[in-house]
């Protein structure tokens, strides 16, 4: 076993953990007192999946917040999937998503695996996952998340676990599940009772890195010694705040840690899709750009649910400054 378990919770370390100060605790009460700009003034844009596309060749496309589909050697897979409205137990209180940032169910492709990185509501989404359940062959956990999706009646011969640097090899894909530096929890009562992580896909032709949530540190230079460079990162850059960046990159750490990972080109995400914090909605995409420019990192921008392949040039499209 990789991660550690210490007294039924799982640890950060060799990583730190977020630790509470009262002067944070401040800091933070004055950020959402003074917070603005953080919903769109518009519609959020977005493409229909175009599902020949995304079938003739290896691809990928991001669906809105955290959620990544993508295809490599004939096998369709989707990160975190979380198609609801709200971000929360509650059907009619909590986080909602923007307007227009919705990807219908049904508009998807054939999916055939499942990855969760990890079980916050805007990452493990249960009436996404129960919509899929019968038309998918696998749904890949970190450690401790299958008793969750068996109570929602998910059946257990479907569901795989996984520790840090675990990894399955299926129709010559390897499924590798990677730390990260983050928590877990649905409730007030079971923080950090689940594994929490990161996902590094690896076909025949390319490679795909789907970072989750995760505070900036080493891990991301391990994993890259253990598995090589991707071609493409999909990195969390957003729902930020200098009080716990322990738990969420800024976005320039963001682009530091898809550097350290060696990917050929980053997708930013985690952003445009809920009001998770303080900062202005676009704000995440700015500073992201710019970081990036000055470290050289190849960043590609497309709209929601807009399929690229990898044998695209990037995506250069700045819709959200065109609205």
């Amino acid at each position: 076993m990789v991660a550690i378990k210490k007294d039924g919770k799982y640890l950060n370390k060799p990583y730190i953990t977020m630790q509470m100060s009262v002067k944070k605790a401040k800091n933070m009460m004055k950020d959402y007192i003074t917070k603005k700009d953080t919903l769109p003034p518009f519609k959020i844009p977005r493409k229909t999946i175009d599902k020949n596309k995304f079938e003739e060749k290896d691809s990928f496309v991001w669906l809105g917040h955290s959620t990544i589909l993508s295809r490599l050697n004939n096998v369709s897979f989707i990160v975190d999937p979380m198609l609801s409205l709200r971000a929360s137990p509650l059907k009619f209180l909590g986080p909602k998503r923007f307007e227009g940032s919705l990807v219908c169910i049904d508009e998807l492709p054939k999916i055939d695996i499942i990855l969760i990185t990890h079980n916050h509501y805007d990452h493990m989404d249960k009436d996404t996952i129960l919509a899929f359940q019968n038309r998918v062959k696998l749904i890949l956990v970190p450690l401790d998340n299958a008793k969750i999706l068996k109570k929602w009646g998910v059946k257990e011969e479907k569901i795989m676990e996984f520790d840090w640097f675990e990894e399955l090899l299926f129709n010559n894909i390897t499924f590798t599940f990677c730390p990260t530096q983050h928590f877990s929890g649905r409730s007030l009562s079971d923080r950090d009772k689940y594994l929490w992580g990161s996902w590094a896909i690896k076909g025949l032709k390319h490679s795909i890195y789907v970072s989750g949530d995760s505070g900036y540190n080493k891990h991301f230079e391990e994993i890259s010694q253990k598995l090589g460079g991707f071609d493409l990162a999909c990195m969390e850059c957003g729902a930020y705040n200098e009080n716990w960046s322990e738990i969420h990159m800024l976005p320039e750490e963001s682009v530091q840690a898809a550097v350290d990972i060696k990917a050929k080109v980053m997708l930013p995400m985690h952003w445009a899709g809920f009001d998770l914090s303080t900062h202005a909605w676009d704000e995440p995409i700015t500073r992201a750009l710019k970081k990036a420019e000055e470290l050289n990192m190849k960043v590609t921008t497309p709209m929601i649910a807009e399929v690229q392949s990898f044998e695209d040039s990037l995506n250069l499209n700045r819709w959200w400054q065109k609205l």
